[in-house]
């Protein structure tokens, strides 16, 4: 059976391990790591591609595990190793990785194996605009590997607007949140909806409430077709008083609201403060909040000031920014 290794936002391990086979039906996972999944799959290599949350996916030649790994152990047991390239026609360039970085190596270990691929495919050497690469990687945890890169996510923060949360992101979140077929959910600050849309394509719910003190967004939203369901309202209103809410009638808030870095929201505690006031009174007893948020200190005292506990987290980057998702219930 084929093996693969995609990887992945850092943090989401365990929510990739129980999400991942679901997703694609078939699957089996070999390891798994701090974002890298190392797995077998029979099916068609192109329903991977459809796995949201994959950066890189590579066609696996060889992995080895021990310590201390170098660049030339691993490329002299790829060379002696039988393999066939997935794409074997087109140009290529060997790239070498050591924990997820680019890093150099001596000419004559890239020369080994550059020739190796010449020698056993029908690609062409191309350093500069290839048409397919050849990593070679080693990793912290003990672990390298070899493999052809078949799918590179181009979706950047060049494709979004500023302050707007990256789609796999936002459906991390939505499985982290635990969403349910019975929760009503509110998400209060939906800014371009990455969460909303999330939830509308991937997620059963009860009623969703899509909410934003921004009239043009919201605007925006209400004329996307991807949101026009009967179980999601959209409306302009403002986090702090929910005036559309009815007094406990929310099992789930879920949120990316400003971190008051790129946005003046004031003194960013008594921003956090009133905001989660504001959620107590829609949240039902057994209701919870799931919120993303650069301003960990911040809103872990607020959290605690107005009587809420965090139940689990995840500590990740968002556009470098070190950033922490927090599941929280009422005590």
């Amino acid at each position: 059976m084929a093996e693969f290794i995609s990887t992945f936002t850092t943090g989401f391990k365990e929510i990739i391990q129980e999400d991942f086979p679901k997703r694609l039906p078939g699957a089996k996972i070999i390891s798994i790591y701090d974002g890298l999944v190392h797995y077998q799959f029979a099916g068609n290599s192109r329903e991977i591609e459809k796995i949201i949350y994959f950066n890189n996916t590579f066609f696996i030649f060889k992995t080895i595990r021990g310590k201390n790994i170098n660049f030339q152990a691993l490329v002299n047991e790829v060379c002696n190793s039988k393999k066939y390239f997935l794409i074997n026609k087109g140009t290529f360039r060997v790239r070498f990785s050591k924990e997820n970085q680019f890093a150099k190596v001596e000419k004559n270990i890239a020369k080994r194996a550059e020739d190796d691929i010449l020698r056993n495919s029908k690609l062409k050497l191309d350093r500069l605009s290839p048409s397919t690469e050849i990593w070679y990687a080693v990793r912290s945890e003990g672990f390298a590997f070899c493999g052809q890169l078949l799918y590179k996510r181009e979706f950047t923060e060049k494709n979004l607007n500023k302050g707007e949360l990256r789609p796999e992101l936002a459906y991390l979140i939505c499985c982290f949140a635990e969403v349910s077929k019975n929760d009503v959910i509110l998400e209060p600050f939906c800014g371009y909806g990455a969460i909303p849309f999330s939830l509308a394509k991937y997620f059963s719910f009860s009623a969703l409430n899509v909410f934003d003190i921004d009239d043009a967004k919201i605007q925006k939203l209400k004329d996307d077709g991807r949101l026009k369901k009967e179980n999601i309202k959209i409306s302009c209103d403002d986090a702090f008083l929910l005036s559309d809410i009815a007094d406990s009638s929310v099992s789930l808030v879920i949120t990316d609201p400003p971190w008051g870095l790129f946005e003046d929201v004031g003194d960013i505690s008594l921003f956090y403060e009133k905001m989660l006031r504001s959620f107590l009174r829609v949240l039902k007893k057994d209701g919870r909040i799931v919120i993303l948020t650069a301003r960990k200190e911040e809103f872990e005292k607020s959290a605690e000031k107005n009587g809420f506990v965090i139940k689990k987290s995840v500590h990740t980057l968002v556009n470098g920014k070190k950033t922490a998702l927090y599941y929280l219930e009422q005590k």
